[in-house]
């Protein structure tokens, strides 16, 4: 994780050099990029850089887990907008990201979490009981009449959920799709989730 240094910097500043990481590690893979070109881009000493950061993959994983966070948040607000449809909210979320223009630092950030293939990514960061972000995924999850039973396996389906968007997003851009295209294989794999693959076969 980054340095206290970091963490208490205006949020002005930070964000600004946030956005610079992200610019810097999506455009090309972690082995191409060098502290050298942060710190151009940063304005700043190198010697800066490592008041801020223990090395370029401590840089690497707050950038992922950063982005991953904020796309947290923003499935759990289009959900929210949906509460008793829950994978209704999903598909709206993922007809907005196709829309996005691809200069954008939203686009971005997905096209660097879908080209992420760092272990990182899939590191859980448990939510505090007390967050607001766990007690409204609850308050979702009881809405749509979901048998979780307890809060591990909660979190355990937040996460899910994550790599659900992510994987759709990732099969979005691979495959050139249209909007229409990246839904309707998103509502094969709802499908799937909701009535399985089996059909039912009736007693004889």
């Amino acid at each position: 994780m980054p340095k206290s240094t970091f963490l208490n910097l205006p949020n002005e500043k930070k964000q600004r050099l946030i956005e610079i990481l992200l610019e810097n590690f999506s455009a090309r893979h972690i082995s191409q990029v060098k502290v050298a070109d942060i710190v151009e881009d940063m304005a700043m000493s190198r010697g800066a850089f490592y008041k801020y950061f223990e090395d370029l993959e401590d840089a690497y994983t707050y950038t992922i887990q950063y982005y991953s966070i904020q796309i947290h948040r923003d499935i759990l607000k289009y959900i929210s907008q949906n509460k008793q449809d829950f994978f209704q909210g999903i598909e709206n979320y993922l007809a907005w990201c196709s829309e996005l223009e691809q200069k954008s630092s939203y686009w971005q950030a997905i096209r660097f979490l879908t080209r992420s293939d760092d272990f990182t990514k899939h590191q859980r960061t448990k939510p505090s009981a007390e967050s607001g972000r766990l007690k409204e995924w609850f308050k979702l999850l009881k809405a749509n009449g979901f048998h979780i039973t307890s809060e591990e396996e909660a979190i355990s389906f937040l996460y899910f959920v994550m790599d659900l968007v992510i994987n759709s997003l990732t099969d979005y851009i691979a495959n050139d799709w249209t909007t229409d295209e990246l839904l309707q294989d998103y509502r094969y794999k709802v499908k799937w989730l909701q009535k399985g693959l089996k059909t039912e076969r009736s007693e004889s």
